[in-house]
């Protein structure tokens, strides 16, 4: 009953101060939200389940990905496995679908994929045993949203066929609603096809991959027995893997490290758990400082406010309530302000979320990418949490101070004359210093990353991105025999090249600036004393006239000639950084680079990933560098000297049996003309030959490459905005603290200036005395963020490591807390002008 009674009287009471209600429930809102919306991005890619799967707390999955014999080896370990699976992804499909062919991702899956993530199907059945029999007629599972999307919710789809990569495959049942495979966020599949189809459905599976041990397509990932931890899984396969290598007589056998790695396969993202300290220090020290910053303006003001009720405090006291009753009342109006400021929070963290969540914002990446990031319960969890937290926290302090009230002067007429100094470790003033300390950690976090997305936006990529076009097509899989697709991009070249808009075309397998291009290649090169030293970087497939089309410089040797378009070609040609690090100096043309006919996939999230062990994939091959080009930017780096190494390899027939993500990708470069003309009639003109070809081949990607540019940039853009908000947010809410700070410390000390006017005091000496209390305050709260940012040094190294801003950046660390103090100074400014309007004879006149 009192406690619905301190309800009611809390209420009234905020709702008579609305000034101060408002400015507390607004900035403890946007802390709550900010707060809120870095655990609901947390949760949405560390911490959520995979949708759909059973149990998923005993999925265990394992990195690198993995060769199909190997993967039979592994699922023989029934000791560690009740069940075992393995995919190949990412799969791009070609699926004709209203009378075109669209493009969609898809898995090659073991007949054991479903049933060992514990998956039913929402219509039909899913794969048995008997799809791991090759041979077969290829059947498919398609996806709730596939089968909503696509083929309109037909519930008589289940028997019929759908055209595949040109073949007929039949539909023999539905997923559940909200599945899109074992790993949706980084590899999301709507089609899911046996791995034992033929290679005319799936080019990935060409050259007998799941006889070869070499072909590392599969990512393995097993339901753990009762009792089997992830540690042992690991040893143990790792163990199995060393055996294999030598079994099969792996080159790389003798090599040192790891060779598997178990990770969380029930999760969206598996994260290493040594990672995860990285992954949720940086939200909790982000979301931690935003906090601090406004529980720390808001319990100033509250301070402020239990001052002018000293009296009415007094009163209550002098009447018999409890000192216990009091701290509780003043606690339960903290406690209504910050649910007020809690409900705001979680709303406005929802609003931001469910904007980052659609697939318009991602829309550069080559693969669907569908975040939900949206608040769940355990986000909710946490709101409620942090909010009571809050509540605590502003209120705790003032709600003691408040009560320690001298009954005696605070009673009396006039009873707060007493002349307040400035004291330097007062609550009010320790509140102020943990304000600009956390408001400089905030601000130098904060620029790192701005500077360094900054950066990545406006640096040059390397080569002439205006008047150049890129528009890609797939005809393997559009039906097409790995002869066929050659013949027709051959005769597309000669058309494109003939055409009066474009000046130069080309051919390759991977988009310049693309957010998903080739995964790393690993390749060996002569050492000292004829060693083989491994390197690695990316490998782009090219045609003959790629340089020239791109504006590429060859600084050394020669680009790449029609004779080195086919089987068996030796030519390399290497960028300028490659030349750098793999022969220090040496003449690199003549060199020899020994490479795998399979790139080495690897996983990657935010910076922190699986770094597989260096091994050359695939049958391998020697390759004679021929010519060495200029960097270019490769994807997020800051520029081109910061670019991964670039190994470039001629377009030769064998390209087309086994294409890319991106299919193959035609370069065109549009003739001069006035304001882009031309360059709108070349795509217009290769769509039109294109069409005039075949009709039933779907171009996909055209664009101009600052198009190109602009989308990859995106979500450095969003990053930008989003980190420059924070920060600007912390300056602000650092600035009304202060400010809110200096008219407090003003009017209680109106008597004192009062006096001092009266004795003789200048409008500078009160204004003196005003500033210097809130410089002092500034200055030993910067001084006290130094000593906190040296002790998350090591975080803020890597905050700068990964936004590409050095650590030492001047600009950073002497720019930033002069910002800050000067910020201060201002907001200090205004307040203490108003200590130079009292009026002495009003004031003394209250004595």
């Amino acid at each position: 009953m009192t406690l619905i009674q301190d309800i009611r009287f809390g209420l009234r009471t905020l709702a008579g101060a609305r000034g101060f209600t408002a400015v507390a429930v607004l900035s403890l809102a946007l802390g709550i939200g900010v707060a809120t919306s870095a655990f609901s991005e947390l949760n949405g890619f560390v911490l959520r389940d995979v949708p759909g799967v059973a149990r998923p707390d005993e999925l265990v999955t394992v990195e690198p990905p993995t060769s199909y014999p190997n993967y039979q080896r592994y699922r023989e370990r029934s000791d560690l496995f009740s069940a075992t699976l393995a995919y190949a992804a990412p799969v791009p499909l070609g699926v004709f679908v209203g009378g075109r062919t669209e493009r969609t991702w898809g898995h090659l899956v073991t007949a054991s994929y479903f049933s060992t993530l514990g998956v039913r199907p929402s219509l039909g059945r899913l794969f048995g045993p008997e799809e791991d029999q090759p041979g077969r007629a290829p059947t498919v599972v398609v996806s709730y949203r596939y089968w909503q999307d696509h083929l309109s919710s037909d519930r008589s789809i289940v028997g019929k066929a759908l055209r595949i990569n040109g073949q007929p495959c039949t539909v023999i049942g539905v997923g559940p609603d909200g599945f899109q495979g074992a790993s949706p966020l980084v590899y999301i599949a709507d089609l899911w096809l046996p791995a034992s189809v033929d290679a005319s459905v799936a080019p990935e599976l060409a050259d007998h991959a799941l006889d070869r041990h070499d072909a590392m397509i599969f990512h393995f990932e097993g339901r753990m027995q009762p009792g089997v931890t992830a540690a042992r899984v690991e040893a143990e396969l790792d163990a199995v893997a060393r055996q294999l290598e030598q079994q099969y007589g792996d080159p790389d056998r003798q090599q040192k490290g790891r060779r598997v790695k178990a990770l969380p396969g029930g999760k969206l993202v598996p994260v290493p758990k040594e990672d995860l300290p990285f992954l949720t220090g940086f939200f909790v020290v982000l979301g931690g400082i935003i906090l601090l910053i406004a529980c720390s303006n808001v319990a100033n003001m509250t301070l402020a406010r239990a001052a002018e009720r000293r009296r009415e405090i007094a009163i209550r006291l002098a009447l018999g309530s409890g000192r216990f009753r009091l701290m509780r009342q003043l606690l339960t109006e903290s406690m209504l302000v910050a649910a007020g400021a809690g409900v705001l929070g979680f709303l406005f963290a929802s609003w931001i979320m469910r904007l980052a969540s659609r697939e318009s914002a991602w829309r550069a990446f080559a693969m669907p990418l569908t975040l939900h990031l949206e608040p769940d319960g355990r986000v909710l969890l946490f709101t409620l949490l942090l909010t009571a937290f809050t509540g605590l926290a502003f209120g705790l302090a003032p709600a003691l101070q408040a009560t320690r009230t001298d009954l005696t002067p605070a009673l009396k007429e006039g009873g707060n004359v007493r002349l307040p100094r400035f004291r330097r470790l007062s609550v009010r003033n320790l509140l102020v210093m943990s304000q600009v300390a956390g408001s400089l950690a905030l601000l130098l976090i904060t620029g790192f990353l701005v500077i360094g997305h900054q950066r990545m936006t406006g640096l040059d990529v390397g080569f002439d991105a205006q008047r150049l076009y890129v528009i890609s097509l797939d005809p393997v899989r559009d039906g097409y025999s790995p002869s066929q697709a050659a013949d027709f991009f051959h005769k597309l070249l000669d058309r494109a090249r003939r055409l009066p808009s474009v000046t130069a075309a080309s051919l390759t397998d991977t988009v310049p600036m693309s957010m998903v291009g080739k995964p790393g290649a690993q390749f060996l090169v002569d050492g000292e004393g004829g060693a083989k030293v491994f390197h690695g970087g990316q490998r782009y497939v090219v045609g003959k006239d790629f340089f020239d089309t791109l504006g590429i410089p060859i600084l050394a040797g020669r680009g790449f000639r029609q004779e080195d378009e086919t089987n068996g070609s030796a030519a390399a040609i290497v960028s300028e950084k490659m030349a750098r690090e793999c022969w220090k100096g040496q003449d690199p043309l003549g060199k020899r680079i020994e490479i795998g006919s399979d790139d080495v996939p690897t996983f990657s999230f935010g910076g922190v990933g699986i770094k597989a062990r260096a091994r050359v994939a695939g049958m391998r091959r020697t390759l004679q560098v021929v010519g060495v080009a200029r960097n270019i930017r490769i994807g997020l780096n800051t520029k081109p000297d910061d670019s991964p190494n670039v190994l470039y390899v001629p377009l030769d027939p064998a390209a087309y049996a086994r294409p890319g993500l991106h299919g193959l990708t035609l370069l065109v470069r549009a003739a001069p003309g006035p304001r882009g003309e031309n360059g709108i009639d070349a795509l217009g003109a290769v769509r039109r030959d294109i069409a005039a070809m075949d009709e039933k081949l779907t171009p996909f990607n055209a664009r101009s490459m600052p198009d190109q540019i602009d989308e990859m940039m995106f979500p450095v853009k969003v990053a930008l905005y989003t980190y420059g908000f924070i920060g600007v947010f912390g300056l602000i809410l650092a600035a009304v603290g202060l400010a809110g700070v200096t008219a407090y410390s003003v009017t209680q000390r109106r008597r004192e200036i009062g006096i001092r006017v009266a004795l003789g005091a200048q409008n500078r000496d009160v204004m003196g005395l005003v500033m210097k209390e809130s410089a002092v305050m500034i200055t030993i709260g910067t001084v006290g963020a130094q000593a906190g940012i040296r002790m998350l040094g090591a975080f803020l190294s890597i905050i700068a490591r990964t936004a590409g801003t050095p650590m030492r950046d001047p600009f950073l660390l002497v720019g930033a807390p002069l910002l800050l103090a000067l910020l201060g100074l201002l907001s200090c400014y205004v307040p203490a002008r108003r200590s130079t309007r009292v009026d002495p004879v009003v004031t003394l006149r209250q004595e």
